[in-house]
């Protein structure tokens, strides 16, 4: 008897190690329905087209279309679709997904994203862009060139994102002889949208990025920009903080040069749940109705009756032989109620100080400063 019941139980192991690529493709084919289905808003409209599930393996194909008739236009004038198809190669493992996902016309995207997704819905993914040319149209005559660039990182259920980002270059020609080209851009970041809006961390760097005229003389030249963006909800206040810093060292046009340019701007005690509803409606129409206006005007209310505060902790720069360095802080008081009905009590509501200060030398060199 106890023979049997070992020889039952390897026989149940084994049927279920037989069975559980089925299992996980049917697991992995609703996680992936549910993730098309929720690609779908305003601008897209994405779905499966063909879910050929086997044993160990299956083939999605994924249709997007845009919707929203600007970008369709614009789309058309560049000289590229409005629907793209996606196909999937996706494995059934023990206990994750893997798929590779290509453009059905790799010519006008050659875009690879490879993904590896736990059962549990936490996914590392790896999107690599070939080499892309895009050579302008009879409409539009701009021609784009990127090299080969990289987007990798780990998203999980929560939407907890962790992300590096490489391009190492872009140019970008106009059919009027001007040149934009973009040098080493990496970034990295750590956080969730929430509500349209970033919260956590993001870092990017530009090794350099210049602009030629039509007679390919420089026209700027921005050489190793820093950009540092964070910002944080406080659960239990719900206000919201977001801090912005920008470095740049050299910035030379055909007007001068400034150099060690610093800007450390920041927004702290926002209301949350108001500054969501307005970032909300702005996204939704960029162009403002007054309907659109009637909406948003209450939200305005609310985030100044609650108060917040703007400040610039730093801007400083070096120009010429001179320096200019600034600060200051603007607060709006709890309780500044109503104020779109009477929008001059906002000047005597605010509080706050100032303090700038320019070199001596910057004066000399410039003295309608004085």
């Amino acid at each position: 008897m106890e023979q049997l019941r070992k020889i039952g139980a390897i026989g149940g192991a084994i049927s279920l190690a037989l069975c559980w690529p089925l299992a996980v493709g049917q697991i992995g084919q609703n996680a992936i329905t549910d993730g098309v289905a929720k690609l779908n808003n305003s601008s897209i409209q994405a779905e499966i087209v063909e879910y050929d599930r086997g044993y160990l393996s299956s083939n999605v194909t994924t249709r997007i279309t845009v919707m929203d008739e600007d970008l369709k236009e614009q789309l058309a004038i560049d000289g590229l679709p409005s629907e793209f198809v996606i196909n999937s190669a996706v494995s059934h493992g023990l206990v994750s997904l893997n798929a590779v996902s290509t453009f059905d016309n790799t010519d006008i995207l050659p875009l690879t994203l490879t993904t590896s997704t736990e059962l549990n819905g936490n996914t590392d993914f790896d999107f690599e862009l070939s080499q892309f040319n895009h050579q302008g149209t009879d409409e539009n005559g701009t021609s784009v060139s990127i090299t080969k660039s990289n987007l990798t990182g780990h998203a999980t259920v929560l939407g907890q994102v962790d992300y590096e980002l490489s391009i190492p270059s872009v140019q970008i020609d106009f059919e009027t002889g001007e040149e934009v080209t973009l040098s080493n851009l990496k970034g990295i970041g750590s956080g969730q949208q929430a509500k349209g809006y970033w919260l956590g961390t993001q870092n990017f760097t530009i090794d350099s990025f210049l602009i030629s005229d039509s007679a390919m003389q420089p026209f700027m030249t921005i050489e190793n920009s820093t950009y540092d963006f964070e910002s944080h909800l406080d659960d239990a206040t719900k206000r919201l903080r977001s801090n912005l810093k920008l470095d740049i060292a050299n910035i030379e046009t055909s007007e001068g040069q400034v150099n060690n340019l610093n800007v450390d701007f920041e927004m702290s005690k926002l209301d949350s749940e108001s500054f969501e509803k307005i970032f909300e409606i702005y996204q939704s129409n960029p162009v403002l109705t007054q309907e659109d206006v009637a909406e948003i005007i209450p939200f305005i209310d609310i985030l100044f009756a609650k108060g917040f505060d703007l400040s610039m902790n730093n801007m400083s720069l070096e120009l010429g032989k001179g320096q200019f360095e600034s600060k200051w802080l603007v607060s709006i008081p709890e309780g500044t109620e109503n104020i779109s009905s009477n929008p001059s009590m906002i000047m005597p509501a605010l509080t706050g100080n100032l303090h700038s200060s320019f070199s001596n030398g910057l004066v000399e060199e410039y003295p309608f400063i004085r």
